[in-house]
């Protein structure tokens, strides 16, 4: 597949490798020319400093813009009828995008970060004006990226909160339990490397024992054990409701941005 990506920060940089490593025609475009020559000779792709020639003969568009630089972008771009438009925009819903670029086939999408190791949460938001093709085409294009679920526009931005941010919360958590294990003794590398396969440990138990995470949760928690004491400390610290507030004032923000 020939495809486009307007835009060479972190997400789309990371969409351009995974999408080369799958043989597809890549063309780059950034405001940047050092860096967007850089990442093409390391995929094999090719550059363009001028979007409008970015997208000159392509099956596929990737915004991997700022919301900011949307309308500026939009009018470089120009038309792209009858292209499928994959936005990683946050907070851009696909209304504002069939705005921009009246004709395309627009698709919003929420990735994370582990898309760079082939583990992300992409979500894509269904739209009845993308035909049965497209959705495979798409289907296909990121499969092995990790998981890939259609949904209504509406959950988008509460994907964002918990998948699309949830991994800089996740790593304050492992950086804490690092911090945790050093101060009780251990070597930051054998506090890391403990802590990492502790998290690797549970997701496995977690998936291979679908249910209320608190039923395996009871499992550990022997009667006057150790677990059940640090569980005490953990709902004595509001750690649970902390999380929580955390994912809402996310949410809270990605509405602030529409």
């Amino acid at each position: 597949m020939k495809i486009a990506i307007i835009g060479c920060g972190v997400m789309g940089s990371a969409f351009a490798r995974q999408f080369g490593k799958k043989g597809n025609q890549i063309t780059l475009c950034d405001h940047s020319e050092k860096k967007g020559i850089a990442l093409a000779e390391e995929i094999g792709g090719h550059f363009e400093i001028e979007p409008k020639k970015a997208v000159q003969g392509v099956d596929l568009v990737l915004l991997a813009i700022k919301p900011k630089d949307l309308k500026k972008t939009a009018k470089q771009i120009g038309s792209l009828e009858g292209h499928i438009l994959i936005s990683i925009l946050a907070g851009t819903r696909v209304e504002k995008l069939k705005d921009h670029f009246p004709g395309a086939f627009v698709i919003r999408s929420m990735p994370n970060l582990a898309l760079t190791c082939s583990e992300s949460v992409i979500a894509l938001v269904e739209d009845p004006t993308l035909t049965k093709e497209i959705i495979e085409k798409t289907d296909q294009l990121l499969e092995g990226l990790g998981l890939i679920l259609w949904v209504e526009e509406s959950k988008i931005d509460a994907i964002t909160a918990l998948a699309g941010s949830g991994p800089a919360f996740v790593l304050g958590i492992i950086e804490a339990m690092v911090e945790g294990g050093i101060a009780l003794g251990l070597r930051e590398d054998e506090a890391l490397e403990l802590t990492l396969q502790t998290l690797i440990g549970t997701v496995a138990l977690q998936k291979a024992n679908p249910g209320h995470p608190g039923a395996l949760r009871w499992q550990i928690s022997s009667p006057g054990g150790t677990t059940i004491a640090g569980l005490k400390a953990f709902e004595e610290s509001g750690i649970r409701s902390g999380i929580m507030r955390t994912l809402f004032a996310t949410f809270q923000r990605t509405q602030e941005m529409l």
